[in-house]
């Protein structure tokens, strides 16, 4: 089975040799389990669209381990990531290099029945390309803000590590190579091959979530200086008995003109914002403190144990316990 790593300029050097390593590692199980032979292993190789080294995001050259031959479609794609698209993530656009000849590239393959997959940013590369077009994306949950505004016609859910359109694949963070990987063994050979891989390589197989990884960032990047004060106000006053209708008095609006003008600046109505700094404190305080989870809760200002539980894992994906096990 044909696997082609497209490596670009200033992508994450790790994840590029990685991708070759899990599935080399694919190679070896396929062999313990099965025998020599028995199942068509992975060929993986990289390729650089001008079929010339790349330079990564942390200097070091990646040369191709194959020439990019346009006329052969690879049974697998796997694009590769801009760093600077997570660690730049705030402007109104991308850049993307020799965009027109990876778009050429990858919708020629898609025709040809070619599955292409992307980890972390790589997702920018699918939707520049329009194969994310009618079906739903992840990328890093750091560059969903920017990959919404670029592409805000594309459903983008930053909740899951991976999101498979059957025929296009997206995961979420820069770590989730390995998860991509594991997720396309598992579809073209089995769990078996999956759960050896990932006993000898270290690693949990069954991540299904970004949520728990993911930093609440309020958007400020707005003009409303109504709004701006009533955002800087509950971010002092979380832990306070908060009403909404008289924070709009606070800021000198009517409660439905100021709804309607927080949602419109930040993207989140009110009361989703309060519960968000709320949670984003708890998780502070589970990962750094020892207090016990109820006392962080009423800390927060919630007095209501059992609702906070819901509202923390709806935010995260785990209960308040399991993130302090994972996290502190």
């Amino acid at each position: 089975m044909k696997i082609l790593v497209l490596a670009t300029e200033h992508c994450m050097v790790s994840a590029i040799y990685g991708v070759l390593d899990v599935f080399s590692t694919a190679n070896y199980c396929i062999g313990k389990r099965y025998g020599e032979g028995v199942i068509d292993d992975f060929d993986c190789q990289i390729v650089t669209i001008e079929n010339q080294s790349v330079q990564g995001y942390n200097g070091i050259e990646i040369k191709p381990t194959q020439h990019l031959d346009y006329q052969q479609a690879p049974d697998i794609i796997v694009l590769s990531s801009s760093v600077e698209v997570v660690i730049d993530c705030c402007g109104d656009d991308i850049e993307i290099a020799d965009r027109e000849k990876i778009k050429q590239w990858l919708t020629f393959c898609e025709e040809q029945g070619t599955v292409i997959s992307s980890f972390c940013t790589g997702a920018f590369l699918l939707a520049s390309s329009g194969l994310l077009a009618g079906k739903t994306a992840t990328t890093h949950w750091r560059s969903a803000d920017l990959f919404r505004r670029v592409f805000p016609y594309i459903r983008l859910d930053c909740d899951q590590l991976i999101v498979d359109n059957g025929d296009v694949i997206c995961s979420g963070g820069s770590m989730s190579y390995i998860d991509l990987c594991l997720h396309l063994i598992d579809r073209f050979i089995g769990k078996d091959i999956v759960s050896d891989c990932a006993k000898l390589l270290v690693f949990d197989p069954v991540r299904q979530k970004q949520s728990p990884y993911v930093s609440f960032k309020a958007q400020k990047k707005h003009e409303d200086k109504a709004i701006l004060a009533a955002q800087d106000w509950l971010e002092r006053h979380f832990n306070n008995d908060i009403s909404m209708e008289a924070l709009a008095d606070k800021v000198g609006l009517g409660t439905r003109t100021f709804k309607r003008r927080f949602k419109q600046a930040t993207s989140e109505n009110p009361i989703n914002y309060l519960q968000r700094i709320r949670v984003e404190q708890v998780k502070d305080k589970l990962e750094k403190t020892n207090d016990s989870i109820n006392q962080i809760i009423w800390s927060v200002g919630y007095e209501d144990i059992s609702s906070f539980r819901q509202l923390f894992k709806r935010f995260t994906g785990l209960t308040p316990k399991d993130y302090r096990q994972k996290f502190s």
